[in-house]
């Protein structure tokens, strides 16, 4: 069979992640069915880089569907559906609204695909393709194949690999609880190995959700992998700056940059959200225990917890720039529709918008408790703002206090740089 498989566009205007249009984030996901589907002509679509091939003749088109793409997914779904060409859709959406996706699909799959998809593909070239399609146990890491790279546009200096799937915490504003992947996994050391020894990227980003629930685990990776002398970066909880020996196997591994999930500095909001993990008087000492190890640090903060009023804007931005951290990326509260802070929002009437375009977390789509949604929009603006300027002005200070880092790794400082550009022309 000839198979298409999209990625609909991520990078919309005044999206959360207008300032990353230059990173090719590969969609993996997509990798690993072509890898599940030998013997069939297989192309991947990109639709951040790559257009859609309408005019072309396909047997399936899959489709990954997010909350802020699945209108994007549907209206490429009923393009190809009106040429009666059949249509899967999977991914995040399909799982937590699967009666939704089913009007503009032929087929569903219901959580991970590395079990269902080859059932699915004998099925459609049979021409028996079943509605739903739903694994009955979770995925074990080591029976995920490595993605087929060859059909990716990939970034020359960023290379993607998963090691983990799943988090041990249940944060209420993550869509991670309600989905069938939750539960954490580990793939085998020396398969992660032998994957990024055969990656030509001498930088590499792991796009676990949390690959240090074992902390063990980890720790034997970094050392594992140190004498490839790749550079890496991946989301990091804040408690691992409690491990002295997972922070040293990480620096001595080549890890230069994490991203952690501080959420907010209000400690009601983080008590709320059941982030019980974070504790706003420690992130200081977080940060400085990352850099402590040579680590750089971007930290993530949400807006719009029914605790805060207006005054969080200028308490979080106080913060941030007391935190030492280098970069800082600012979200607005965001329900994914069928998970439970969706419906319960949605019983009490506070629902603002339907337009699945703006739930990239970058629009207040619900009405917050103590201020308007105006209020919210525009305070996570100016605090952006505010913000820029301040680790623009610092950017020169930071590369000479990070040169023995750009000296090591030559290619992180082509990033910083594109990173420092991005931020004078955008902010």
């Amino acid at each position: 069979m000839r198979i298409l498989l999209v990625k609909p566009k991520w990078f919309v205007k005044d999206g959360v992640y207008r300032f990353l249009t230059q990173v090719t984030f590969e969609p993996l996901h997509l990798g690993i069915l072509a890898a599940l589907s030998p013997g069939h002509n297989v192309r991947l679509i990109d639709n951040d880089r790559d257009e859609i091939p309408f005019d072309q003749d396909f047997d399936l088109v899959g489709i990954t569907a997010t909350s802020f793409t699945s209108h994007r997914a549907f209206d490429i779904a009923d393009a190809f559906r009106n040429k009666r060409v059949p249509v899967v859709i999977g991914g995040v959406h399909a799982c937590l609204m699967p009666e939704e996706c089913l009007q503009h699909a032929d087929a569903i799959v219901i959580g991970e695909a590395e079990y269902a998809w080859p059932r699915l593909i004998e099925d459609a070239a049979a021409r028996r393709l079943q509605k739903i399609y739903r694994q009955d146990r979770p995925t074990d890491m080591d029976d995920v194949p490595v993605p087929r790279r060859d059909l990716m546009r990939s970034d020359p200096l960023v290379g993607m690999v998963q090691a983990t799937r799943g988090c041990n915490h249940s944060c209420k504003f993550c869509y991670l609880p309600s989905v069938p992947w939750h539960q954490h996994r580990r793939r085998s050391i020396d398969k992660v190995y032998q994957e990024i020894q055969g990656m030509p990227q001498k930088i590499i980003f792991f796009v676990d959700d949390n690959l240090f629930v074992d902390e063990e685990y980890a720790i034997a990776l970094c050392n594992k992998i140190a004498p490839l002398k790749k550079a890496w970066s991946v989301q990091a909880p804040t408690t691992i700056t409690r491990n002295t020996r997972l922070l040293e196997a990480m620096r001595r591994s080549g890890c230069f940059f994490v991203q952690v999930g501080f959420q907010t500095v209000h400690p009601d909001s983080l008590r709320r959200a059941g982030v019980v993990q974070n504790k706003v008087e420690h992130y200081q000492e977080v940060v400085r225990r990352f850099h402590q190890h040579g680590i750089l640090v971007q930290g993530f903060f949400i807006f719009g917890f029914d605790s805060e009023d207006a005054r969080i804007f200028e308490a979080a931005e106080a913060a941030i720039r007391k935190m030492d951290i280098e970069d800082a990326l600012l979200y607005i509260l965001t329900p994914y529709p069928g998970t439970p802070i969706y419906d319960q929002l949605k019983r009490d009437g506070r629902l603002l918008s339907l337009d699945r375009e703006k739930y990239g977390w970058a629009n207040a789509v619900f009405k917050p408790a103590r201020m308007t949604a105006q209020e919210l929009e525009r305070g996570v603006q100016k605090t952006y703002e505010n913000l820029y300027p301040f680790f623009k002005k610092r950017a020169p200070a930071q590369i000479i206090k990070w040169l023995p880092l750009f000296l090591r790794h030559p290619r992180i400082f082509i990033l910083a740089w594109q990173a420092l550009h991005r931020r004078i022309r955008i902010g």
